[in-house]
This record gives C-alpha cells, structure tokens and sequence, in this order.
C-alpha cells in the first residue's frame, strides 16, 4: 500500500546506508574523497534527534550549528531535506535536497553527502511526478558517479537507476525503462558479489520487489514476473547464506507469493492463484495488518469480497498505529476500495458507514491538499527570515520574466499567424483574380469557337446534296439553319452530333432542368442509342450530360458577367441546374473554385 511513499522511504534508506566512497573526476580529487561519510559528534547530534522522531529539534540543531560554522551547508541542507520527509513536507525537502546538491564541486569530506541529496531528490521528484525532473536529476548523477572509478559507486548507481527506470515508466518508454532496471540489476550484482553481511542481498531483494511493483502498477504483468523470479532467485541464495535474517524471508516469500497469485488470476489461472494465495496467508508477514491489507488487490480481482472486506478491517488501526493521515491519495486507493468490497460482499450496513467515513475525511483531506499545493509555492525554511524574502523575490521576478517572455511568445506567434492568413489571403485573391480571369476568357474563346462553327453550317447543306438527301432550310432567330427530321437518319454519326448540337444551343434546351436524351428523342424521333452513339463518336465529350453541363457552366458565367446583379441562386437557376448545390459542385469540379468565389472576384476586378 501507499507504494510511492513506501519507494521513496526505502531509497532515502537505502542512500543513507550508501554513502561511501567512489573517486572523482580526476586522480587528485579521488584521492581525497574519503571512501565513507565521517560522522562527527555535531553529525550525531543532528541524527540522534532525526532517530527520535524529534523533527523540530533537527531543524533547529541544523540552522544554529550551520550558523555557528560547525556542520557544513551540505550535510545542513541534507538533514533538513531527511527531516521534512518525515513531516511530509516535500515540497520544502525538495527545496533542501536542492540546495545541497546545487554544487557539482563540493567539500571531499562532504561528497556523499552530495551524491545521497542527488539522490534523493530524483526520488522526490519523481514521487511528485516531476518526471522530466527526476530523469534529469537522475542522469546527471549518474554520469557523476560514473566519471569515478570506485566499486562502491554501485550503491548509489542501482538507486538512481532504478529512479531512472521507475519514470521512464510512468513517461510510458517501456524500453528505456527495461535497460535502466536492467543497469540497475547490473550494479546491484557487484554490490552482492562483495557482500558478506546479507545487507546488499537485503538491499538488491528491494530494489526487485519495487521493480516488480512499478512493472504492477504499469499493468505489465510479464515484466513484473521477470522481477519476481529475480527476486525469487536471490531469496534462495539469501536463504542459505549465514546471514540470513528469518523476518527477511518471510517478508520476501510471501510477497513474491502473493505477486503470482496476482499474475496468475490476471492469467486465469484461479487454480494456481488460489494455491499461492493460500501460501502467501501462512506466512507470518500474511497473518500481519499491513499483510491483510495488501492482500485485497488480489482478493478485489479474484471477486472474493467477503474476505477483502474483512482484510480492509484492519485499514483503520494500522493507519491509526502509524500516525497516517488521510489524503486524497488514501481515500482514493484504500477507503474507495474498502467501500467496494462491503458493497459487493452484501455488506451493505458496513458499505454505508465507509460512504459516510470517505465523506467525513473528504472535506479534511482537501484542505490539507490545498494548504499543501500552497506550501509548494513556499521558499524553504531560514531562521532570520532573509532567505525567505530572497526567494520570494525572485519567485516574483521569475513570474514577472515568464508573464513577459509568455506575453511576447503569444503577441509573436498572434503576429506571425496573423501575417501568415494575410499573405495567404493575398495569395488566394490572386490566385482567384488569375483563375477568374483565365475563366472568363476560355468562355468567351469557346463561344468564338461555336460562332466560327456556325457560320460554317453551309457544310452541313453541301453534305446534304452530295448525299441527295431532301432537306428544308428553316431560319431561326440568330440566322442559323438546321435539317429537317425526315433527314436526320441518313447522316453518319459526325454529321448526326453537329445537327444536335445546332439544334440544343439554337433552342436553348440545355436551359431546361429536366434536359436530356428523352428531349431529343422528343424532337428528332430518333433511339436513344442513336443520339448516343452521335455523342460518343461524333463528338470530343464523353456523353451528352457532360456537354450539356459544360453548355450550362459557360452559359451561367456569361449570365455572372453580364448580369452581376444576379445571386448564385438565380444564376443556377436560370442555367437549367436543378439547385444552387449542383450548380456550385459541377462548377468548382469543372475549375477549381466556387461560383461565389469567381463572381466576388469578378465584381471586384
């Protein structure tokens, strides 16, 4: 339970524990980094005080003995850092583990010091999931400690790696993260392979239960099981070494029990979860509050509610035993869940009471969450007060210089995006003023192009005579001619398209909506198979709808030039489309705009 707290706990831990020596970045300073932290008696006094709980006396011994010269800023800062933790003020140890670690050249006696604030910052930063914090933290003291040539560095290199892998994660780089747990594993081997008091063993048994429960917490079952026969794997060795400590054991072989349980439910193997489940309960870490509790995850999944609900009823007193207050992050993995499995195991009397307890803390725990967002926004703790002030000046000023450059990055992009639709605008009304243009004079080349061809309509007559066919001259309004109806079957296909044609554009039938070969066949007597063989063969188009819609196009661009008076919709309508929508899609299809388009152009030319 409450994962990322018990994580950040057991690498403070563990970075205390590692604080020994690994070189620098040249021989002369290496030689005098000291191979482990010197504890003196003011270092003693500081701790003494941390072991007892006594938080407010830390503080108090860092500032006056750091004030008086006698415990250096590092290992001040650090302390600081170690005991806001505790108080769960992590937002101020941040601000601590910082500073200490701000100098990449610090004192040699105070070196690991340095390395073990790194450390623990990336930790922090994580768990406050300041991800691409902690993956910058993490990586450059890991090419710090790398630059050493001391095996001992592997200590603090498995932590940040770890670090490294566990944000990954959370970044969703499964890769990435894979070869950083995989680092991680790698340092942990060398830690063991000169191990000789079972510590390393212990150590490397953690980092592979947390790998195993970041894996979990990422629902990658595979790669949580990978972790966990790791883990099971140092158990044994552990096991039967001399130094084995039997709570050790206990504690790691129930929970790599109750992870294959968890794996083989999540599998469908309820069989199986079942018998280590089973396994997992007789340990005596099972028979624990803590163990009862962490149980209900697999209980949850495997819908065996009655037990979890059971299990959930030691929740209250371990988290009373611990002095645990309930936030948001509480309610949400351990009373909502505890809710649920009343509610589910038919509890519903002990289901309303945690609905009524989740209400009774909610208010409690959203406040501190409030005042705990508003001490993030806090400079760190100063005695006299000055530090504080500075802080929170250049905070100020910070803010104002982020408004400012924000302010000018917004008005830069307004104003290039701005410039960019302008010079857009300007490209499109060009492009439009030549395509209209280009329009307008394809039309009119195309109606010289039919005058020239009816005023060669004697072609037709002279083919009629050579062919002896009888035909009547009738005269029409623009002085043209055309063959009567008792000829039209005589003609070849050629000859047949030229008299329709005449005979469309003469009458203006490509003007009626409901145009088409039935009108034809209406007016010549023809087939339908006729006309159309006339339009396939004695004609470049396709087939009569396409040249009566290019009839139409050029007829509604002449009515937009010459009567810009008319909208859209009566220009359609008096081309022969049958709606405005048809019009405007054959038109842009035919020329690549819209009718609109081409007579705003045209109007403004």
């Amino acid at each position: 339970m409450r994962v990322v707290k018990f994580f950040y706990l057991f690498s403070v831990a563990c970075a205390l524990a590692a604080l020994t020596a690994c070189g620098s970045k040249d021989a002369q300073e290496q030689e005098n980094i000291p191979d482990a932290t010197v504890y003196t008696h003011v270092d003693s006094l500081v701790i003494g005080a941390g072991m007892m709980d006594d938080f407010d006396r830390t503080l108090a011994l860092c500032d006056s003995l750091s004030k008086a010269g006698k415990l250096s800023a590092v290992r001040a800062d650090n302390y600081r850092g170690i005991a806001y933790v505790s108080m769960g003020q992590m937002q101020k140890a941040v601000e601590c583990f910082s500073r200490a670690s701000a100098d990449d050249n610090p004192p040699a006696e105070d070196f690991w010091e340095y390395i073990n604030a790194g450390s623990s910052l990336a930790n922090l930063q994580n768990a406050q999931h300041n991800l691409d914090g902690a993956i910058r933290t993490a990586m450059h003291f890991i090419q710090r400690l790398k630059q050493l040539d001391h095996p001992r560095c592997s200590r603090e290199l498995h932590n940040l790696y770890f670090c490294l892998g566990n944000t990954q994660l959370k970044l969703a780089r499964p890769a990435d993260a894979e070869k950083s747990f995989d680092d991680a594993f790698h340092w942990l081997q060398l830690c063991i392979s000169n191990d000789s008091t079972g510590h390393e063993m212990r150590t490397a048994m953690r980092t592979m239960e947390n790998i195993a429960i970041a894996h979990f917490n990422n629902k990658q079952i595979d790669e949580a099981e990978t972790w966990i026969n790791r883990e099971d794997s140092l158990l044994t060795i552990y096991k039967a070494s001399k130094v084995a400590d039997s709570v050790d054991v206990d504690f790691h072989h129930a929970l790599i029990s109750l992870h294959r349980a968890q794996i083989c439910q999540d599998r469908g193997q309820q069989a199986e979860a079942s018998r280590y489940y089973k396994d997992y309960t007789t340990s005596y870490y099972g028979k624990s509050a803590e163990g009862h509790i962490m149980s209900c995850a697999y209980l949850m999944s495997a819908n065996r509610y009655d037990e979890a609900a059971y299990n959930y009823s030691f929740l209250d007193n371990f988290m009373e035993e611990r002095s645990i207050e309930y936030d948001l992050e509480t309610i949400g993995d351990e009373l909502l869940p505890k809710f649920l499995s009343n509610y589910y195991a038919g509890r519903k009397d002990s289901a309303l009471q945690m609905a009524k307890r989740i209400a009774e803390v909610y208010d409690s725990a959203l406040v501190r969450q409030k005042r705990s967002d508003a001490a993030e926004l806090a400079v760190v703790y100063d005695t006299q007060g000055k530090e504080r002030q500075i802080a929170e000046e250049q905070a100020r000023n910070r803010l104002t210089v982020a408004i400012s450059i924000a302010i000018g990055i917004v008005a830069l992009l307004v104003l290039g995006f701005a410039v960019y639709v302008y010079r857009q605008w300007r490209a499109s009304k060009e492009k439009n003023r030549i395509l209209a243009q280009q329009i307008t004079e394809a039309v009119e080349y195309k109606e010289k192009y039919r005058q020239c061809q009816h005023n060669q309509q004697n072609l037709t007559q002279s083919i009629a005579e050579e062919q002896k066919v009888e035909h009547t001259v009738q005269n029409t309004q623009n002085g043209r001619v055309a063959i009567s109806i008792s000829d039209y079957t005589t003609l070849n296909e050629e000859q047949l398209f030229l008299c329709l044609r005449d005979l469309i554009e003469n009458e203006k039938l490509f003007l009626q909506p409901d145009f088409g070969r039935q009108t034809l066949i209406s007016h010549t007597g023809l087939s339908k198979e006729h006309i159309g063989a006339a339009f396939a063969q004695g004609s470049d188009r396709n087939s009569l709808p396409a040249y009566v819609r290019e009839l139409r196009l050029d007829y509604a661009i002449r009515l937009m030039n010459d009567q810009p008076e008319m909208n859209i919709e009566q220009v359609s309508q008096a081309s022969g489309f049958t709606s405005a929508d048809t019009f405007t899609r054959n038109f842009r299809a035919k020329y690549g705009m819209t009718p609109t388009a081409y007579k705003q152009t045209k109007d403004s030319m």
